[in-house]
Parts: C-alpha cells; sequence; structure tokens
C-alpha cells in the first residue's frame, strides 16, 4: 500500500466570509492604532501583538484550505492548522470509527475548547468531552488497558457537522474530523497492513 492522502472539507462561503471580515477588522484596528496618539513604546507593543494575531489567523485560513491526512502502511498523520498529530497504526482503533453527524444523539458531545480555534461554521483544536460517549469508547478500549474515562477529550478539525469521522485512539483522545471522503479514509484505515 502506497501513501494516500485524503484532504479535510474546507470552509464553505459564510464561514470563508465571516473568516475574511475577520481578518479584515484586525486590520483595521491596527490602522486604527496607528493614528491614535499613544506613547512610542505603548503603540509598538499594541501593533507587535495585533501583527502576530493577524499573522496566526492568516496562516490558519491559508492551513485550513490544505489540511489533510496522510495514510500509510504504519502511520497516520493528520495535518491540521496549529495542530500536526502523527499516530501509529496500531494506535487507531478503527474497528471503532464512525462517520457520524455531531448533532445526532450517539455522538460525542464536547464540553468545552481548551486550546484552539471557534467560530461559527468551524471548530479546530481540542475539545474536552461532557462525558466518555459509550457509543464511542467501547470494550475494545478497556480490552487495550485504557479506561474508558481516560478518553476525556478529542482533537476536532471540522466544519461540517453533518458528516464527520470519528475515531478513537488508544492515546486517549478521539479524532473528529470533517473530510471531503470520509468513506474513502475509513476504507484506507480498515484495509489490513503487512
Amino acid at each position: 500500500m502506497d501513501t494516500q492522502v485524503f484532504q479535510l472539507t474546507t470552509f464553505d462561503s459564510t464561514t470563508s466570509a465571516m473568516f475574511l471580515s475577520m481578518l479584515l477588522g484586525v486590520a483595521l484596528v491596527l490602522l486604527l492604532l496607528k493614528m491614535k496618539p499613544l506613547p512610542k513604546g505603548a503603540k509598538y507593543a499594541a501593533s507587535g501583538m495585533i501583527i502576530a494575531v493577524l499573522g496566526l489567523l492568516s496562516w490558519v485560513f491559508y492551513k485550513a484550505h490544505d489540511a489533510s491526512i496522510r495514510l500509510t502502511p504504519t502511520t497516520m498523520l493528520v495535518d491540521i492548522p496549529l495542530y500536526r498529530v502523527e499516530l501509529s497504526r496500531q494506535s487507531l482503533l478503527t474497528a471503532e470509527a464512525k462517520i457520524l453527524n455531531l448533532d445526532e444523539d450517539d455522538a460525542p458531545k464536547l464540553s468545552y475548547r481548551s486550546n484552539g480555534v471557534g467560530m461559527p461554521g468551524y471548530s479546530l483544536g481540542w475539545f474536552k468531552l461532557a462525558e466518555a460517549s459509550e457509543s464511542i469508547v467501547s470494550e475494545q478500549i478497556a480490552s487495550e488497558h485504557i479506561a474508558s474515562e481516560n478518553i476525556a477529550s478529542a482533537l476536532l478539525s471540522v466544519t461540517n457537522r453533518e458528516r464527520v469521522l470519528v475515531l478513537p485512539t488508544t492515546e486517549g483522545y478521539l479524532l473528529i474530523l470533517s473530510l471531503e471522503q470520509p468513506e474513502a479514509l475509513l476504507a484506507g484505515l480498515l484495509t489490513p497492513t503487512l
């Protein structure tokens, strides 16, 4: 099996427009700061912070359009904005992977974002789970010496809540990802490797 690449779903037009509006707003704050009479040190410090935020948000917007998953015979690399995670295939509980609607009852319930970016139409980063979902956390996890209460978080890159791949890991967290073709990645994960 060669390396397979699976693209994550990009923003819809509404989310793209909102993100670009936010970037424009931050740039306008920077412009207004330049015009405001402030002490030189304060102006430089505030300008530096705003430029850093503008740069970070611009990079997230750019990288969100190039987010992907690379699947090799031995590893899976999740390359999303701000987070790059490489997992061995043995640490993926592929038999428990599901394609779900996050608004359904059997989907994992998210409590709060502990790190990341969030806006309407886009959730990125580490989230705490409200409770260990029995539909996701199964006996297979317990048989691998990982108690269900150890799965308390999830790494998300979600642009479409209706069709996401939920993939438990033995690392103690779930991967919840919006993909262009979630069925193709799930099939690739279920294909036996040598």
